[in-house]
């Protein structure tokens, strides 16, 4: 996405909390990259200095994620060139994506027995905490399917992809009925019940899609 903003003149340069930075720039200007470091908002000085060496400029950094760049008419920007090396790559992101989404399902839990005790909003953040839950979850899926494709394509034996997926329905839906809850008293109790109707319709298909991906 940031190569294909890059060819339509607009040179990303900063990032902070999912909001993007973009300064105007000569279409196909630069190449972007983004790695995943063994560091949190950082990079180490070696790394620094190696990707100097490379001539790749360190865009910005968030969390794990290293956004890099470098100008195109230097040639092809590529951090991992071989299988082996991609494998290693997308394993430790999706070792990120696991451990993140044991942390929500402990929060959840939390959560639950807040609400369990009494308290309202322990619904309402029990409820966005799973769609969390299943968007990391999703994250994690895909990512096993990248190794899974790299691990084809070094063995050159076809491997058994489950395919497995949660419908954006079922998060779209946990997310807008959190919002529901959040809103108490504030909205008339007929249209608090008709946007529950209307939630619970989509989060049911959502279910259905998501069971129906997984007999495939």
């Amino acid at each position: 996405w940031l190569n294909d903003m890059v060819q339509n003149g607009w040179a990303m340069t900063g990032f902070f909390g999912g909001f993007y930075i973009f300064d105007p720039c000569e279409k196909g200007a630069y190449q972007y990259q983004i790695d995943f470091t063994d560091r949190l908002f950082s990079v180490s000085n070696e790394y620094r200095e190696f990707m100097q060496e490379m001539g790749a400029e360190i865009v910005a950094n968030w969390g794990f994620w290293t956004v890099l760049r470098k100008p195109a008419e230097e040639g092809t920007f590529e951090l991992y060139s071989d299988v082996d090396s991609q494998i290693e790559h997308y394993t430790k992101i999706r070792k990120m994506f696991k451990i993140a989404t044991i942390v929500d399902i402990l929060c959840l839990s939390v959560e639950l027995l807040a609400a369990a005790a009494g308290a309202h909003f322990g619904y309402v953040f029990a409820l966005l905490i799973s769609a969390c839950v299943l968007a990391l979850a999703n994250a994690t899926f895909k990512t096993n399917d990248i190794i899974e494709e790299l691990k084809e394509r070094k063995t050159g034996i076809a491997s058994d992809k489950k395919g497995r997926r949660f419908s954006p329905l079922l998060l779209i839906g946990l997310f807008l009925n959190s919002l529901i809850l959040m809103t108490g008293n504030s909205i008339p109790i007929y249209l608090k019940h008709s946007l529950q109707i209307i939630v619970i319709i989509l989060m049911a298909a959502g279910v259905y899609t998501t069971m129906r991906c997984r007999r495939k």
